[in-house]
């Protein structure tokens, strides 16, 4: 027959309650598997109302037993489920999380993770890392997947991570800066800088290819001659080439990849200034007895070299277009019109993609065509992300539109 115990103060403790030597108290219980875990309170109410969360756990499937996980042991579970990805990929979900979670909040309980706790952590990392949204949300959909892991093998009930990117952008809205496009005159501008003698010019070609194209930096380093067709006119896109930094001090490392998506392996047709450019570019190739050194995840004979013939690097090309902006600002310094342009803005690879984008919509580019052009599986995706209705364009239009009703 079970003998009834009491804590001090004649509280009648129930099965599996203790009172500790120290005051506080202990609930025992084990599970299925014979294995032995404890609840403590510092108070009968408080271990009480511990009790409680633990049978409604039991009873809704939650797993009880793994209750000290934490974020940086379940992350490493999480990645064994990675499986099938690509290299690059993978690693551009370690490297975010090396830097900003591992020893901030990695060694938290997955359990003790909420909503409120991770629009802490985000706005810390916006306010004193200077990390932007869009870095964040990239961040945060990393450890969805892992919080989305962890709700499916019912070690919490729900994801703590869903929603959080809402409340940022409508508290950060004003420091959110759009990548825009070139306007018509910006891009003429940086054309005939390009096209023209001077330091850079050797990247006119380059350039010339994404500004026209669409292409992404990476899709056009990947560029082999086997993939242009100057005969009937026709760019195949069917790689991307990716640097990725593989952490510990073991370096970046270059890999040609698949693209980004099914629909990113595509064929481009060629204007013919694209044409053009690929001429000046072999041209270029054979005046100086540039030949092909890299040999890149067994890929060789790459269209945009180096003049030591090595493969161009996305992140040179963006420091070179850093240094054409400020060129082109030293030329237009102190003139009182060229193109009516008084600063040239900065300008980076993906505002290339952008600005052709832009220019085809402005051009009234069937919708589904650029849409294929550009890789993407959804035309929302060309209209809302890659578009920009330019103030050139607007007042184009809107003239456009008063001369119609003037006709009426």
């Amino acid at each position: 027959m079970h003998k009834s115990r009491y804590a001090k103060g004649k509280q009648k403790l129930r099965k599996g309650e203790y009172q500790r030597p120290n005051g506080s108290f202990e609930y025992k219980w084990s599970d299925q598997f014979g294995r032995r875990y404890s609840l403590y309170g510092e108070t009968l109410t408080e271990l009480r109302a511990k009790e409680e969360k633990l049978k409604k756990d039991i009873e809704e499937g939650i797993c009880t037993t793994d209750q000290n996980i934490t974020l940086n042991s379940y992350f490493e579970i999480w990645k064994q489920l990675k499986t099938g990805i690509k290299e690059s990929t993978l690693q551009s979900y370690l490297k975010p999380y090396r830097l900003y979670v591992e020893s901030q909040i990695g060694n938290t309980k997955l359990k003790d993770i909420t909503y409120s706790s991770m629009v802490i952590f985000y706005k810390k990392l916006a306010e004193e890392r200077g990390l932007s949204i869009t870095s964040i949300d990239n961040l945060n959909k990393v450890l969805s997947m892992v919080m989305d892991v962890a709700v499916r093998d019912r070690i919490i009930r729900s994801n703590p991570c869903r929603g959080v990117l809402k409340e940022l952008r409508r508290q950060y809205a004003d420091s959110v800066k759009p990548v825009r496009a070139l306007t018509l005159t910006e891009q003429k501008l940086f054309e005939d800088y390009l096209a023209g003698p001077g330091p850079y010019h050797y990247l006119h070609p380059i350039f010339t290819v994404m500004l026209w194209t669409g292409m992404r930096v990476g899709e056009a380093l990947a560029l082999r001659w086997e993939d242009v067709d100057l005969v009937n006119n026709k760019i195949y896109v069917r790689h991307t080439l990716e640097n990725y930094d593989q952490g510990k001090g073991l370096g970046c490392k270059t890999v040609i990849a698949l693209p980004k998506t099914k629909t990113s392996i595509r064929t481009i047709p060629m204007f013919n200034k694209v044409k053009e450019a690929f001429l000046e570019e072999k041209k270029k190739h054979e005046d100086f007895g540039i030949e092909c050194k890299s040999v890149i995840s067994g890929y060789s004979d790459f269209v945009f070299l180096r003049a030591d013939g090595y493969v161009l690097d996305y992140r040179r090309l963006n420091n070179k277009l850093y240094r054409i902006n400020l060129k082109i600002n030293e030329k237009i310094k102190g003139k009182e019109d060229i193109y009516g342009i008084k600063e040239f803005p900065h300008v980076h690879n993906h505002m290339l993609r952008h600005t052709f984008t832009t220019r085809m919509n402005e051009a009234g580019m069937d919708l589904k065509a650029l849409a294929a052009i550009l890789g993407h599986k959804d035309v929302r995706i060309t209209l809302n992300t890659y578009t920009d209705a330019t103030e050139d364009f607007k007042t184009s239009q809107m003239s456009a539109m008063e001369q119609y009703f003037n006709n009426k």
